[in-house]
């Protein structure tokens, strides 16, 4: 808004097509609940579940959650936006952290996944929850 004054703060546009005014579309907003499960022994990181923010989306991260039919024979690795949250983790019981406005841009991913020792079969169920906006 280069051309406007400096108390000028918006700048609206109207539409009209014939005599009938077009109303201004609110920004989209959706929530993502991404769910799944794995089962199996494997002893090397598998995917639980993951969301990729769609092209020309954002998304704002709620939580993510955890479950096991074991936990004695899994770890856990979270991962957003690239950046490992923690890895090689044991829990106790369900985890369910929560993020305050956590912003992703198109294309970054939120990736749950988990392991087993290697020996002993489990289920994990994992589950993304956020508002994708766009």
């Amino acid at each position: 808004m280069a051309d406007a004054p400096d108390f000028v703060l918006l700048i609206q546009i109207g539409i009209t097509l014939g005599q009938n005014v077009v109303p201004p579309s609110a920004l989209t907003e959706k929530a993502i609940c991404a769910l799944d499960r794995w089962s199996g022994s494997d002893a090397s990181y598998q995917t639980v579940v993951s969301y990729t923010v769609p092209i020309g989306k954002s998304f704002t991260l709620s939580s993510v959650e955890i479950a096991a039919s074991d936990y004695t024979a899994a770890l856990f690795r979270v991962t957003i936006a690239g950046e490992v949250k923690f890895e090689d983790k044991g829990l106790q019981t369900s985890y369910n952290p929560t993020f305050a406005n956590v912003n992703l841009s198109a294309g970054q991913v939120v990736l749950i996944e988990a392991m087993s020792d290697g020996a002993t079969s489990i289920d994990v169920d994992g589950s993304i929850e956020g508002k994708e906006i766009g």
